[in-house]
């Protein structure tokens, strides 16, 4: 697997490489970092353009030595390394499919418990425009030591397919715990308040919602069916995971479920607009991300061709 890493110099970009790379393996994989060096301004008359551009590839080399510290002596000695000399938005984007990458890694913006809620700019520009999952990395709350606790949310075992695939790449400890979910939408979810409903009541409606009980009760068996038959055919370590079907709200569902379960990862689909200036992502990967007090791992839906 190629893994592209951005570095900037800050605390939390150092943070993901810290928390990714102990889950990699050389020679299996292959790691890259990405730096858009500081901007250098100096209020100056006089054209310094070579000495600018001298200084920030000073300030790059000086990231990507730290970096390196970060990564592990066995990947450190084989890493790429990547200046970028346009907007770091578009130009981990563009480094990514330059050097076929098949996953990229950013750091979530800040380390307090408020600002790790929200993602910078450039961490929010890639996750919406990416074609390849993106892994935004928030501290973790547990203890370091302790395996993996993985969440898969997925619409169905058909969109859980691709994410599977790519959790099945790391090298997890041996005492991680993964869960995969789905959701069952209810039938009135987020739609209608519940003393609507209650009022609202008639044998028409009565009728409705005692037919559609017994199709959704069908859908939910045949949902937990599909779910245990999916898990069971996953390598391993996902085979040993533990399938949930609950009823719910998605993304309400998804964050209580990360939270009830102390989790450090949540795996989320997304469907995207494959555009570099496209701000628009899945409503449920965007709440999930904006929520989640843990890292999240986007993985696009695969477009049919």
């Amino acid at each position: 697997m190629r893994v592209l890493f951005a570095v900037d110099g800050s605390d939390g970009s150092f943070a993901a490489i810290e928390q990714v790379a102990p889950l990699l393996r050389d020679p299996q994989d292959e790691v890259a970092l990405y730096c858009h060096p500081p901007q250098v301004r100096v209020n100056s008359k006089n054209h310094l353009d070579e000495l600018l551009n001298s200084t920030e590839a000073t300030f790059a080399e000086l990231i990507f030595s730290k970096a390196r510290t970060r990564l592990g002596p066995e990947l450190a000695d084989k890493a790429h390394t990547i200046v970028g000399h346009q907007d770091a938005r578009r130009g981990l984007i563009v480094a990514a499919q330059q050097w076929s990458a098949d996953l990229i890694v950013v750091g979530a913006r800040g380390l307090n418990a408020f600002q790790r809620l929200l993602l910078g700019s450039v961490s929010r520009a890639v996750v919406h425009a990416s074609h390849i999952p993106v892994w935004v990395a928030r501290p973790r709350k547990n203890d370091p030591g302790r395996g993996w606790r993985v969440l898969l949310s997925s619409e169905s075992p058909a969109t859980a397919k691709r994410p599977a695939q790519l959790l099945g790449k790391f090298f997890w400890p041996h005492d991680t715990l993964f869960n995969v979910l789905t959701v069952n939408v209810s039938v009135f979810a987020g739609r209608v308040p519940d003393w609507l409903q209650q009022q609202a009541r008639s044998p028409d409606v009565d009728a409705m919602v005692q037919k559609w009980a017994r199709e959704h009760d069908a859908e939910l068996r045949d949902n937990v069916a599909k779910m245990k038959a999916f898990v069971e055919d996953l390598p391993a370590p996902l085979s040993k995971a533990e399938p949930m079907v609950i009823e719910g709200e998605p993304t309400t569902s998804i964050l209580a479920a990360a939270s009830g379960n102390d989790c450090d990862l949540i795996v989320v689909g997304s469907h995207q607009k494959r555009s570099i200036d496209s701000m628009i992502l899945g409503s449920v990967s965007e709440t999930v991300l904006n929520h989640a007090d843990c890292s999240v791992l986007i993985v696009p839906h695969q477009q049919a061709p």
